[in-house]
């Protein structure tokens, strides 16, 4: 799942809620203290891009080459289609075959 910054914003708000402070997740930073604390500072405030030691605590990650925000550990949705045109009674019969077997199912 694709996140914009600013979803990535909001999620590092809940966070720090959660947490209770700002200081609380910047402590489980691999930062230094100071580094981290306006790590998380900034990631709030929109001042620049969250620092990637920060999306790692929130299990997100920034890719290098377009820069977008992913969390690899939500659910992908997919579609899946089929259509089947079928006329009279045997190709009826047939369509309902084939939708059952690619679904797995008796028909």
């Amino acid at each position: 799942m694709t996140l914009t910054e600013r979803q990535a914003r909001q999620r590092l708000a809940k966070a720090v809620e959660a947490a209770g402070s700002q200081q609380a997740i910047a402590r489980q930073l691999p930062l230094t203290r100071g580094a981290a604390q306006t790590a998380v500072s900034n990631g709030l405030l929109g001042r620049q891009a969250i620092h990637p030691a920060v999306l790692a605590y929130l299990g997100l990650r920034r890719d290098p080459k377009t820069g977008a925000i992913h969390d690899d550990a939500a659910p992908r949705s997919t579609f899946k289609f089929l259509a089947v045109q079928a006329s009279g009674e045997a190709g009826v019969a047939a369509a309902v075959a084939l939708v059952a077997a690619t679904l797995g199912r008796d028909a």
